[in-house]
């Protein structure tokens, strides 16, 4: 049976071989007209490649493109996103891209839902890191859709564990604050003092740009992952300005780094946090400094509204939202009360 004009072809190959028929499809032409061809793949029998010829004549799609990895799909998405801005590409994407090493060098339209689901499942960390794995297939998924490479965004069906509240994180207490108070000749100790006394998640800390620090009416601009949050007033409590203070005058771009150079998550856990907690004997987590000045501020009574801004908690209330505006001021006289 021959095919029509422009159609595709389907060629049998000699030997023995266990799928010996090859579907070809034209992708172009060269300077001097002759067609350029482009293999879809290679099938055991000619009933099987009439079907797939059938599929791509039904909905064309580029067959180069369909051979890309997820290793590839996830440089050109963070390229495109984040390198191509001079943005840094977010912690939750390094580090659930790590996750999903089992399927770096697969074609991304090979990786179904039961790959997908395994790497989720497979992970023995926290339901936030499986989440984050999820949402990156979501976009990595929307990438893909957008730029015809795939067809379904099998992410969607991801199934997450049940949210359970998490009892891992927990405040410094007051005894184990003065423990830190005791030791604050050392740097480390100092760092996790700053987490403590100004709400930032450690990766806030890190993303901290020398230029968005104002010594004078005692705040920061920083803040990252919600629209409550982002580029955030951090007010500088009058206990722990010594301590940024001393980092500010280092004149690097970024607040704090390490060995000059702008600190990654994996080092500040273990070269900077960790060797913290080992020098005072306590046993605490990065985020734990994020709860401790949530407490902090509600021990000390501080309105509700406020705590919200200084954590960047995003707000219910609409008339708060509209109308409620906090002056610097305010938020650095409430968190001088802790």
């Amino acid at each position: 049976m021959r095919l029509p004009n422009g159609y595709g072809s389907i060629t049998k190959l000699s030997g023995k071989r266990r799928k010996p028929f090859m579907v070809r499809i034209t992708t172009g032409y060269d300077n001097e007209g002759k067609q350029l061809m482009s293999v879809l793949g290679y099938y055991a029998t000619r009933n099987e490649a009439l079907a797939i010829l059938a599929e791509y004549n039904k909905n064309p799609y580029n067959p180069i493109a369909r051979k890309t990895t997820f290793k590839d799909i996830y440089e050109a998405f963070c390229k495109e996103k984040y390198l191509s801005k001079d943005l840094n590409i977010p912690h939750a994407y390094t580090s659930s891209f790590a996750w999903c090493s089992p399927v770096h060098y697969m074609a991304f339209p090979d990786i179904k839902l039961s790959a997908m689901q395994k790497i989720v499942d497979d992970c023995n960390r926290s339901r936030a890191t499986k989440k984050n794995i999820k949402i990156l297939f979501n976009r990595l998924s929307n990438y893909c859709l957008a730029n015809d490479i795939i067809d379904k965004n099998y992410a969607l069906l991801i199934e997450l564990p049940p949210d359970i509240k998490s009892e891992v994180h927990k405040p410094f207490t007051t005894a184990e604050l003065n423990i830190l108070w005791r030791h604050i000749a050392n740097t480390n100790i100092q760092i996790v003092l700053i987490l403590c006394y100004t709400g930032m998640r450690p990766t806030e800390l890190m993303t901290l740009k020398h230029s968005n620090i104002h010594l004078d009416e005692r705040y920061m601009l920083g803040g990252i992952k919600t629209k409550a949050g982002k580029d955030r007033v951090i007010p500088i409590a009058q206990k722990i300005f010594p301590f940024i203070q001393a980092l500010y005058e280092q004149n690097n771009e970024y607040l704090l780094t390490y060995e000059h150079k702008k600190v990654e998550y994996d080092t500040f856990r273990r070269k900077l946090f960790a060797p913290a907690m080992k020098l005072v004997g306590l046993k605490h987590y990065p985020h734990d400094g994020r709860h401790t000045c949530a407490t902090l501020l509600d021990n000390a009574q501080v309105p509700d509204k406020i705590i919200k801004k200084i954590l960047g908690h995003a707000t219910t209330d609409i008339t708060e939202k509209v109308y409620t505006h906090k002056t610097i001021q305010q938020l650095v006289d409430a968190i001088d009360q802790i």
